[in-house]
């Protein structure tokens, strides 16, 4: 059975490499990851079965203007085609809902049609493509979602 859950400190290992996996040369440093663990911690979740991650998501929320974000949102490969991308979404969807964010926004490669499938499946909405956004010379689209807040 597959639960989602708040990240815990002895997950981070199993999420880093989670994420270094998807994400290869774009991934976060170990040291941001930890940091945004300690930082973000009710917005870092996992999905795990049989005590084994299987993937995360890790989001944050600007107080400013009560925007929430998706960060990162990474599937092991012996976690994909369950559906758990959508569920950890789904899930910090509604932890920034329960925080009262009033939108969430999140940004994603153009040609990533898996993850826009879900996030468009989720009432995420945005296809503008923006040049550059991460500095990266690389393309991302922001999507963003309102939450009625």
């Amino acid at each position: 059975m597959i639960t989602i859950q708040r990240a815990q400190l002895q997950d981070l290992e199993s999420i880093i490499a989670i994420e270094q996996h998807v994400f290869d040369t774009d991934s976060y440093p170990a040291f941001v990851i930890r940091q945004l663990f300690d930082i973000s911690g009710h917005y870092f979740l996992v999905a795990k079965e049989d005590n084994s991650i299987l993937g995360y998501v890790l989001g944050g929320l600007n107080t400013e203007n009560m925007q929430g974000w998706v960060l990162s949102l990474g599937v092991h490969q012996d976690g994909r085609g369950k559906g758990l991308g959508k569920q950890l979404t789904e899930q910090l969807v509604e932890v920034l809902k329960t925080a009262n964010a009033k939108e969430i926004a999140l940004t994603v490669y153009p040609d990533n049609e898996a993850a826009i499938k879900i996030y468009k499946h989720l009432g995420f909405e945005g296809d503008v493509v923006l040049d550059n956004y991460f500095l990266d010379n690389e393309d991302r689209i922001i999507m963003t979602l309102k939450t009625n807040q």
